[in-house]
């Protein structure tokens, strides 16, 4: 499994002739061998060595296992240090440390260039792995050099994004019945984090928006409160399900009891808004161009522009590339899974947002997210 991400990751140190690198961002960790360490590099300290073509996992021994099921013994070793033990202190930055010298030692030059992410190591580890590895060697800084590579989806990523869109559907379906005037913000999670775990059989970590329309100052987006739903209020539902280390994301708009004739307005121009922002993606289209169009769109359709993103990739994170946004120059290409949202916000009153979760083919694209987003 992530052979390919490997090799997309070969490829780019090749290119500026790094032999030898160390990844310790919880999610080039992810991305490189598929293990998703609960509570990342603070908590459960992994890093991944690269030396010539070859990388190795170093991992706490409780999670070994786990990374071996996940087939990262192939094509990537694994080695483990001690984590939690009632005989001595716990140390997991000086276990992974030593281990890591261990590793490395036996091919390093004193001269040697190493390639390192260097935002996501502890001052701890930082030390003991420079007291570690004395000598001449150049480090290299190389903190975002995936983020690229990983624009571009692997058929396994794909795979596990489908399935993350299948729980998020369910959580809408869960969401839309909840929204009932008398309840609460918070009682429309709970339904949808209820419905979502119970598909899963598992527990699950959700995101994003749950909100009222009437809400006074922001209706654009936040987390669920006690706030109550009145009748004919709208509801914004923007709902990630994070499956195997990967993001979904989606928006539907849902009403307690039937919508008001302004609601069924500004529902339906989001409607077409949204199907006209995803006619316009397509290999070789520029984001910045797409999210102008849409801009544009909604100007001339009378409303005040939402403020927030056209659109956004999606994978390791709820955000990736490629942001659809004023300055992003960046282009369109196959493989790419997107996430396009026009939204229509009057705070106080009432507020719609439709997002749906796009697959960028070779002559255009195919929808992930299966959610109703229609009016009652």
């Amino acid at each position: 499994m992530h052979s390919e991400q490997r090799a997309r990751a070969a490829r780019r140190l090749a290119q500026d002739g790094i032999e030898h690198a160390l990844f310790a961002s919880p999610l080039s960790v992810r991305w490189l061998t598929g293990l998703d360490v609960p509570g990342g590099s603070a908590e459960n300290p992994a890093l991944l060595w690269y030396e010539q073509g070859d990388f190795t996992l170093l991992v706490e021994d409780g999670f070994a296992a786990q990374a071996a099921s996940f087939g990262t013994q192939k094509g990537c070793k694994v080695r483990d240090y001690l984590g939690y033990t009632i005989q001595q202190p716990i140390d997991k930055a000086g276990k992974l440390a030593r281990l890591l010298a261990e590793v490395a030692e036996s091919g390093l030059e004193d001269t040697d260039v190493i390639g390192i992410e260097t935002q996501s190591l502890s001052l701890n580890l930082w030390w003991a792995m420079r007291r570690l590895l004395p000598g001449g060697y150049d480090l290299t800084p190389i903190d975002g050099w995936l983020e690229p590579l990983r624009a571009v989806k692997t058929a396994e990523e794909i795979a596990t994004i489908r399935e993350g869109f299948h729980l998020t559907d369910i959580g809408h379906v869960a969401g839309r019945a909840a929204v009932q005037a008398g309840a609460r913000e918070i009682d429309v999670w709970t339904a949808v984090q209820s419905a979502v775990e119970q598909a899963a059989g598992k527990r699950m970590q959700l995101g994003n928006d749950c909100i009222v329309g009437h809400r006074p100052t922001n209706n654009i987006g936040g987390p669920p409160g006690d706030l109550e739903i009145r009748a004919n209020d709208s509801f914004i539902l923007d709902l990630s399900v994070i499956h195997n280390g990967y993001w979904t994301d989606s928006c539907a708009t849902y009403y307690a009891g039937e919508p008001t004739a302004q609601q069924v307005t500004l529902h339906k121009f989001v409607e077409e808004a949204l199907a006209y922002a995803i006619s316009l993606i397509k290999p070789g289209a520029v984001a910045k161009e797409i999210d102008q169009k849409v801009r544009d769109f909604m100007a001339k359709g009378g409303y005040k522009v939402y403020p927030h993103h056209t659109g956004h990739g999606i994978g390791l994170t709820g955000h990736e590339a490629a942001r659809i946004v004023p300055y992003n120059e960046e282009i369109i290409q196959p493989g790419m899974v997107l996430m396009l949202e026009p939204g229509i916000y009057f705070p106080g009153v009432t507020s719609v947002r439709l997002e749906d979760g796009l697959l960028v083919t070779e002559t255009g694209v195919e929808i992930l997210s299966g959610h109703d987003k229609s009016l009652p």
